[in-house]
């Protein structure tokens, strides 16, 4: 009996050794890979991170979990969204004081050259009244 739980406890030992060597050639060869993604290929680092990021935003509503992993990306997103809109407004805001401002000059220049032109035709037009008297 005691030779027959010595194997079995062998058994367990030699599972375990194996899983546990699995593990760590699987988790090795992973952080080899993203260390390799990190420093050799940035750019696709990025890519897959977004896709991934997008694929946890659109299954947010089907999994608790995935609510919660998705909690501060949505945040982010909300503040950028706010951002967004904040910068928008100012833009059009200081876009529409100068689109006023340079109308304004535009017109109060028209407006005196106008009445410069109006002023010297008078002038010209009393001189050519004085001539042909």
């Amino acid at each position: 009996m005691m030779e027959f739980l010595h194997t079995c406890q062998e058994l367990v030992i030699g599972l375990t050794a194996i899983v546990w060597g699995l593990l760590t050639v699987v988790l090795t060869f992973c952080w080899d890979m993203l260390h390799n993604l990190h420093v050799g290929h940035p750019r696709l680092e990025g890519l897959l991170i977004g896709v991934a990021l997008t694929w946890l935003m659109l299954r947010r509503d089907k999994h608790p979990v995935l609510r919660v992993l998705s909690a501060p990306l949505k945040l982010v997103l909300d503040i950028l969204d706010l951002v967004w809109g904040q910068v928008v407004e100012v833009v059009s805001d200081a876009s529409d004081a100068v689109w006023g401002c340079v109308t304004g000059t535009y017109g109060w220049c028209k407006a005196k050259v106008s009445g410069a032109a109006n002023w010297v035709m008078n002038l010209l037009g009393k001189l050519k009244e004085k001539l042909t008297k």
